[in-house]
């Protein structure tokens, strides 16, 4: 126990001086309480919340199934997060969060493949069809319109 707090105080004394370097440190806080307001948000926040976790964490607060899963080595579950923080728990929740983020951001990518591939397959195809050229009737309202903006005459030449 006295290497562990010993740890906190170390680490506590890193923190303190990293985050507010004008400012005298303070002894290393027993409770939350101890902190202000600015001090306990960039404690949370410091190196994603891990010293936080560490020192202010209350396992006794977590949902049973959530404290299930904490003990089962942080299996957690989409949702899990919001109890997470309100234990506490603020580097486990930050870690959700991030595994929440990369699974969306891979299934946007798998998305965007899939599209991109559909894309190249269809282009193949269109670029591998048969140039056939296609016949247009006289009278067709395109070859119509083309010999008007061309100048060109409707007259085919049988003397009608």
């Amino acid at each position: 126990m006295d290497n562990l707090q010993s740890y906190y105080a170390k680490e506590f004394a890193r923190f303190y001086l990293k985050s507010f370097p004008n400012q005298p440190c303070k002894s290393v806080p027993s409770k939350l309480e101890d902190l202000n307001f600015t001090e306990r948000t960039v404690l949370m926040d410091f190196e994603n919340g891990v010293l936080y976790q560490n020192m202010f964490r209350d396992a006794k607060s977590l949902p049973a199934d959530v404290l299930a899963r904490h003990l089962d080595g942080g299996k957690y579950h989409i949702g899990d997060q919001e109890a997470l923080r309100s234990a506490g728990f603020t580097a486990d929740a930050a870690r959700v969060e991030g595994e929440i983020l990369a699974a969306k951001n891979k299934m946007e990518e798998d998305k965007l493949q899939e599209m991109i591939e559909r894309n190249n397959a269809r282009d193949a195809e269109i670029a591998n069809r048969p140039r056939v050229p296609v016949q247009i009737n006289f009278n067709d309202p395109s070859a119509v319109k083309a010999r008007r903006d061309w100048g060109l005459s409707d007259d085919i030449g049988i003397g009608a």
